[in-house]
Parts: structure tokens; sequence; C-alpha cells
């Protein structure tokens, strides 16, 4: 097995000054990083001096990019171009930086004739050679001439020269619908740099398209795994690079995107890893890839914690006690209930300032704070999380100051919600705190109306929303579905579903599933809380194997269901052609309906309490895979009319 990737990162990638782009960098993680020409002429810093500051951060400067419109088809202009590079060269030397990325150029007077191509970029080729440098040449998508890697490729291979190299990018290669799998035609040691970016599918301009949305390694739709193990097949062995645009890490936090950046490639690697292992690839060629320590399994969700505060507590009370929870404890030192419904506990944190959940929320914010799913190997979670460089929160049981919560992992999702996973003791411990009270014997028998949970969905301010993305990924291997653009009666939402199938100790399938659901901006004063989006967004779904039953015992506990356009029904018996009978039961409880072609989904739902909190119950009928996503205008639109 050869050495381990390097890993680099272009300082366009991130926000701030370089000075504060290669701190970041470095403490990142990385072990070297692109210097992008407009970061470094926008610097104080003399090349010697950028050259000086990386050596002490232990980083080495693998690329000088980019070296735009070299080729012309006036000869004037080529010369020109030629003194221009010289002096790139001389940054480069004193920068001690060896590479220097060269574009095709998209001008309409770029040279249209191969030959005359390669005749320019020999000479360029001798000119870096003679001072001890080398040429990357990258096909941009968009090039007037050469715009894909095989055509980069065929040019570097007619110059024929040891200074000149092909650089492979991802997003230029993927973004075409190009085949990658020619790269592995390309020597290795001709490769002389490799650029990653991932992005979400989007029907738009290619240069548009790059020039905003690119994204880090899983945060996006390519298949960047495929690539990387057609490039490991190659024999390549320099750094792997991220060059990413985007308006969103160009405003966001430098050491958070930065972490970000690095932990994408640690998730890539794995990733490759993976892909070469199906098909049966010889793993020793190439670069030794990163391993974390497996995914431990999972057991489904079985407890959550809720903010509510003093000032909505009364209301979230209610809200529990419609839906069928019962109270069965209180906290002997602070004011934290204990709910029970079958096998899933809910705890809801009533105390001034949410001490225990969320301190310093908002009281008009009820939020879903942490979701525990039983895991039989909590640790296994935790050293598969540090080793992808998430960090592991320590767990404080409520009235004990000094001993940490054992056999918990707490892994922080948004800045408001985490997953716990939870061993088979942690029950014990946490339930030893409270004082249960005696179950009435009318409760006894009762036969639990929900199997457990459907799903949750969080609201994510949008500057968290890749990153959040990333960590469900990485850590859990939860696949994305496609992203919708939901629209409502107060404008439009991003919304993405993960999921990670998961089949616990008893055979049961209980897959995770989580949304996301993209809101603008934080409450003000409040950095850690996503903003409140009127009619509210996150909610927890809870399932059944029949909603009508469901819905009738919701009611005989006081549930007053949502009121549904009769608009609505008529336009389900319009599209699904559903019975007139089962429509008008439906009305009455206020269930609504889809299907795919996998199977039908029926839902309903709860009023909001507070700002953004409410409850669904769902029936899954046959292999149904959505969430109901076209229901969600009107499900806002009668919590709206409910809420007055």
């Amino acid at each position: 097995m050869g050495r381990q990737v390097r890993t680099s990162v272009a300082t366009v990638s991130l926000s701030g000054s370089l000075e504060e782009k290669v701190t970041a960098i470095a403490a990142a993680g990385f072990d070297g990083f692109e210097v992008f020409e407009p970061d470094f002429v926008s610097s104080p810093w003399s090349p010697r001096e950028l050259a000086s500051r990386a050596a002490d951060l232990g980083l080495t400067l693998d690329l000088y990019q980019p070296f735009r419109d070299l080729d012309s088809a006036d000869d004037a202009t080529f010369a020109r171009n030629l003194i221009r590079a010289e002096r790139k060269f001389d940054i480069m030397e004193q920068l001690g930086c060896d590479t220097l990325l060269v574009c095709s150029s998209p001008l309409p007077e770029a040279v249209r004739d191969d030959a005359r191509l390669t005749e320019q970029l020999h000479t360029l080729a001798e000119h870096a050679h003679s001072r001890g440098l080398r040429i990357a040449y990258e096909a941009l998508a968009w090039g007037t001439h050469v715009n894909t890697y095989r055509h980069a490729w065929k040019i570097v291979q007619d110059v024929d020269h040891p200074a000149l190299g092909t650089c492979l990018d991802s997003f230029h290669i993927l973004s075409r619908g190009d085949d990658p799998s020619g790269i592995r035609d390309i020597p290795g040691e001709k490769i002389f740099f490799l650029q990653l970016a991932d992005a979400p599918r989007m029907s738009m301009d290619i240069l548009q398209w790059s020039r905003h949305h690119r994204n880090f390694p899983g945060q996006g739709n390519f298949d960047l795994a495929t690539f990387g193990a057609h490039v490991q097949a190659a024999g390549y062995t320099g750094p792997w690079s991220l060059e990413i645009f985007n308006d969103t890490f160009r405003q966001s936090s430098t050491g958070r995107t930065a972490a970000d950046a690095h932990r994408s490639l640690l998730y890539l690697q794995e990733e490759v890893a993976r892909v070469q292992a199906e098909h049966g690839e010889d793993t020793g060629r190439g670069l030794a890839l990163f391993e974390p320590p497996p995914r431990a399994p999972l057991e489904g969700i079985v407890s959550l914690r809720l903010a509510a505060g003093p000032g909505k507590d009364s209301d979230l009370r209610q809200a529990l006690q419609h839906i069928g929870f019962r109270l069965v404890g209180r906290h002997r030192s602070h004011d934290l209930q204990l709910w029970r419904h079958g096998r899933m506990t809910i705890v809801v944190d009533a105390t001034a300032g949410t001490v225990w959940t969320a301190p310093g929320l908002p009281a008009h914010l009820p939020v879903l704070t942490q979701i525990g799913i039983r895991s039989s190997d909590p640790d296994a979670w935790g050293e598969r999380a540090a080793a992808l460089e998430v960090p592991v929160h320590e767990v404080l049981l409520p009235g004990v100051d000094t001993a940490p919560e054992s056999d918990v992992v707490r892994l922080k999702i948004t800045d408001a919600t985490s997953l716990d996973l939870r061993g088979p003791g942690s029950a014990a411990s946490w339930q030893s705190a409270f004082d249960l009270y005696p179950t009435e014997s009318r409760w006894q028998d009762e036969v639990p109306v929900f199997t457990g949970v459907d799903h949750v969905a969080l609201a994510v301010p949008s500057d968290n929303w890749d990153g959040i993305m990333l960590l469900l990924r990485s850590v859990f291997a939860m696949a994305p579905h496609e992203g919708l653009d939901v629209t409502d009666a107060v404008g439009m939402m991003r919304s993405q579903a993960l999921t990670m199938d998961q089949t616990g100790v008893d055979g049961v399938d209980r897959p995770l599933r989580i949304s996301l659901n993209m809101v603008p901006g934080a409450v003000s004063g409040s950095s850690h809380i996503a903003a409140a989006r009127r009619g509210g967004i996150s909610h927890v779904a809870f399932a059944c194997t029949d909603i009508f039953t469901a819905a009738a015992t919701m009611q005989s506990n006081g549930f007053e269901p949502l009121v549904i356009s009769p608009n609505y029904y008529d336009d389900l018996e319009a599209r699904f052609g559903l019975a007139r009978e089962l429509l008008d039961r439906m009305s009455g409880s206020g269930i609504m309906y889809d299907a795919d072609a996998h199977g039908e989904f029926f839902h309903l739902f709860t009023q909001t309490v507070g700002a953004d909190l409410f409850f669904e119950v769902v029936q899954r009928v046959g292999g149904y895979e959505g969430y109901g996503d076209a229901n969600s205008a009107m499900r806002l639109a009668a919590q709206l009319r409910a809420a007055g």
C-alpha cells in the first residue's frame, strides 16, 4: 500500500482574508493548499512571507492558480501571455510552489487548432522546465476549443513534455455528463493535480452552476466515489484537493467551513474504498485511503427531548396528551417531565431558560433538541465520529454536576438538536433521577397506537445546511433523496430527506429518516436556534398501522383534527380515484393522502405548538418512500386557520 492521501484545498473555497484562510486550513488538518491568485494579489503578504507562514503552520503550497487564456490565435497576444507566465514563475519560486494550473481558454480568440495549441503549450512547458516548474493543463467545461478531459489529455500527449501534465477536475468532468472511466487510461505520473467538487443537480448554465453552486464531497449528487476509484486505478499519488465556488461558503465561518472541507475528503476516501471493494479492485495501487471505524447497528429512535420552558409548557403538555402520551414522572430537582407511549419516551424541559436542554431558548420556540437512538455499542459510534472529526459531546445527568452519563454518545446535528446514541443501560441511569407516578389501571392494558417514530423534520439555517448534510452522510451513511422546493402560503422552502436503512436485533426494519428544511438566518439574539417560519416546520412524525384507529383514539383524548378544505378531498378523488366513502372518513379526521409507484401514505397533523413545533401521525402502505410533500401547502393553510 502506498502513502496516505495528502489533503489540500483552494483558498477560494473559504471566506475571509488570505491570512485567516491559511490559519483555518492548518487548524482543520489539511496538509497543504492551492493559492488562488486573487487571494494572493489582495493580501499584504509578500510571496516569501506567505511561504514562511505556511511553513510555520506545517502546510505545503501545492498549486498556484489559475493562469487563464494562455493560448491565442494572435501571436502578439500569445507572446505577451508568455511574459505574464514568467512573472508568475517568479512568484512561484519565492512561494516554493512548483505547479501552475493553466486552464483551457473560453475566449472567442482562443486557438481552435490542436497543432497550434500543442505548439504553444510546448513553448510554455519549455519555459517552466527551465525553471524547475510544472504546468497542469485543465479543460474548462465551457472552453472554446478544449472542454473535455479527454481532449486535454490528448493535447498533453501530443506535447509530450516532462513539464506538462493534466489536471483533473471532477466538476468540469461530471457537470458535462462525461464518462470518467477514461481516467484509468491516463498514466498516474501525468496527472499533475486533482481538484474535487460535488454539486447538486441543477438545470442551468454550466458556468453559473460552477461559479455559485459547487460544494464539498457528500453535499451534492455527483458520484465522486466512482470518480475517485478511477483516479486511484490510474495510479495518481498527488494531493486530493478541493476547489469550491459557493456563495454560502464565502459568507460562512472560515473555521467551520474548513473543518467541513477536511471531513469531506475523509468521507470521500472511505466511499472510494467501498467502490473498490464492491468491484474487487486492487486497493494496493495508488494512495492508502483513510479507514474510519465501521458503523455499529442501530435499533431505532426510542426517546426524544423537547425544550418548552415555562412559557409553552402547558401547550406542549396538552399536545402530548391529545396524541396519546402519558405523564409518568418528574425529575426530583428540575422541571423535567417524563412522558411515555408504549416503548417511546419523551422528556419535556420546562425549566426557566431550559437549562438542561437548550440554554437560553426563546420561550416562544418549543424545539426538538435530542433524538435518542438505541445502539448496542454507542462507543463505536463515538470512535467513528471522532475519526471523522465530528465532536463527541459529554452528556451530564440533571442534578449530577460532575459525573457524565455513561453509555451515551452525543453528536450535535444542528445547533439546537443532537443525536444521542444510547446504550442498553442508559434508560435505567436516566430514570433513576425521576420520581415515577403509579400507573393507572386503565392504562396498563392499553395497546400503543404508535409503533415508533417514522421521521423527524428539523429547521436548518441556510449557512448550516451543507455541513449538516455532510455530517449525516459521512457518520451515518444516510442516503439523500432528491431535494424539493416546497411552495406554500408563506413562500418557498427547500426540503431534503435523508434515510438510513437499519434492522434491529429483533429483525424489525426501523429506518432512520431525517428531513432537513431550510430557513433563513437565526432568531435575533440567539445564534444557536433557527429562525421560526410562520406555521412551523419542525416536527416529529409517529408511525402507526391504522391511521383511522389512531385518529379515533386521539380524538377520545381531546384532539381536535385540523379542518382540511373540502376542495382538497375533491382534488384527491380526481387525482387518485379514491372512493367517496374513504374520502369522507379521511375528511372527518383531517387525514391527508399521497401515493407513489411503491405504495400509499396517510397522515394527519396537530396544530403548531408555539412558533414552530408540531406533530404528525403517518401510515405507510406498501413501500411508499416519500413524505407527503405534495400536501405541505394544504397542511400549512389548515394550521394557520386553526391558529386564528
